[in-house]
């Protein structure tokens, strides 16, 4: 058999009962962080329009939560507004070596076809590990750098494939169904980076996109429709067609030897993933040294150079951005933000915060550089190394993973801090409480429903 099958058997093969305890314990674990984010994000504009999409657009009253709105709609269309909702403050987490955010799609695409069909939370945690184990390998595997030079946005592109076998896991398909759903799936696999020039919206569809194709690829299989067999590896495949310079023996490497769950990363502060590094340091720099903005002459910040596409070029954007994605996707807002503020969460990702220019002082002394060294680390390593030249002296700090990595995670009481702190202004105490003690016993409950139907807030809460 070829790639694409060896991977299918892999995750067709994944049971509950043979998972090893830090796998399961993960899948919890990223499940609970999936819900506070989507929760906090289901304020956000592009958020509104995905439920007034729900409420004009899509079957009503169906089996499966819109989470954040006490709307109810069938499985697709659940997954399209959840996982598009959840990527819209950029906190979910996110994967080093293939540059990712594996649970917007995974998350989705499980649930709703578990509420559809009343899986079993068991068969839950099956998928969610089946879920990182293929948008993550795809993901290794596609070369994240190639594929962004490409134009492709691999959280979209990846989760598609991922949805397509955490929905055919909740179905109950056969492996030859599954196998189909897979290859359906690469034909739907779709997202354009090109949002990066505008500061539209576009990044927060993909993986609500991506959930979304995933279903509907299940759905097709079960009723017997077919997809190629081949369509990682094959001539016209998707590593071929989507990167100059794609890794294939990556999709299978070490199967069953380790679990892509357990490499996964949480993301403290609200911006793009490459410049948590940067924060991070700032942030200490800060701190230890009581350094004030007034005192500051010149910032330096290195990074690998893969990140300069995303964040740091081109400079005229970068430092002077109109909306929240711009300054999402901007080194520089980033360490100007984290040094005035010293953290980097939503209120300095808010439209207010924006328009009052407070960063302006500081935004044109930040001066970020791709660094080759670190380049070659990259993606194993998302390092960072910051200079802040003072008045007083100048202050520098290197950091091989930002905080949230794997090797620097969050505890689970971290994790449930964090959740608290983002869930806290939408969602009463006893509804949050009740959400982590349900979801760090999720495979004790007799559904999916116990948890997913305290996610469905009154819509007084986003008035």
């Amino acid at each position: 058999m070829g790639l694409t099958q060896d991977l299918i058997d892999h995750v067709y093969a994944i049971k509950y009962d043979t998972l090893p305890e830090e796998a399961r314990d993960r899948a919890k674990y990223f499940l609970l962080d999936y819900f506070g984010v989507a929760l906090r994000a289901s304020e956000a504009g592009s958020s509104r329009v995905f439920h007034s999409f729900i409420r004009k657009r899509a079957p009503q009253g169906g089996p499966c939560t819109v989470i954040g709105t006490p709307l109810r709609t069938d499985a697709a269309n659940a997954a399209l507004a959840n996982g598009g909702t959840a990527h819209a403050i950029e906190m979910d987490d996110v994967t080093t070596r293939s540059s990712l955010h594996p649970a917007v799609s995974v998350m989705p695409s499980t649930l709703a076809v578990a509420e559809a069909h009343n899986a079993d939370p068991r068969r839950v945690i099956e998928a969610i590990v089946a879920g990182y184990e293929v948008t993550n390998r795809v993901g290794n595997a596609i070369n994240p750098t190639s594929h962004y030079e490409r134009g492709f946005h691999p959280t979209g592109t990846c989760g598609t494939f991922a949805a397509a076998v955490t929905a055919s896991k909740m179905l109950g398909l056969s492996r030859e169904a599954a196998s189909n759903a897979f290859g359906i799936a690469g034909s739907q696999a779709a997202s354009s980076m090109q949002f990066l020039e505008t500061g539209s919206w576009t990044k927060r569809l993909h993986p609500g996109w991506a959930a979304h194709s995933g279903i509907i690829a299940a759905y097709l299989a079960q009723e017997g429709y077919t997809g190629p067999e081949d369509i990682l590896e094959g001539k016209y495949g998707f590593l071929h067609g989507f990167s100059d310079d794609a890794h294939p023996e990556y999709v299978t490497e070490h199967l069953g030897e380790y679990w892509e769950i357990c490499e996964s990363a949480i993301k403290p502060h609200a911006t793009c993933r490459y410049n948590h590094g940067s924060v991070d340091l700032v942030i200490r720099l800060c701190g230890e040294n009581d350094i004030q903005p007034e005192e500051v002459s010149r910032i330096e910040v290195r990074v690998p150079e893969t990140a300069v596409m995303v964040v740091v070029e081109p400079n005229a954007i970068k430092v002077n951005p109109q909306n929240v994605v711009d300054a999402q996707f901007s080194l520089q807002y980033a360490v100007s933000v984290a040094l005035l503020r010293r953290k980097a969460g939503l209120e300095e990702y808010s439209d207010d915060f924006l328009r009052s220019k407070v960063y302006s002082s500081i935004i044109d002394k930040v001066q970020c550089y791709g660094d080759p060294d670190m380049e070659k680390k990259f993606p194993h390593e998302w390092q960072a190394h910051v200079k802040i030249v003072t008045r007083r002296g100048t202050f520098e700090a290197h950091q091989d993973n930002p905080k949230g990595d794997p090797r620097n995670p969050l505890t689970w009481e971290e994790l449930i801090e964090r959740f608290h702190d983002l869930t806290g202004p939408v969602a009463d105490e006893e509804t949050r409480r009740l959400i982590v003690k349900r979801v760090r016993a999720l495979e004790e409950l007799e559904s999916i429903q116990e948890v997913t139907s305290l996610t469905a807030l009154g819509e007084s809460v986003r008035t």
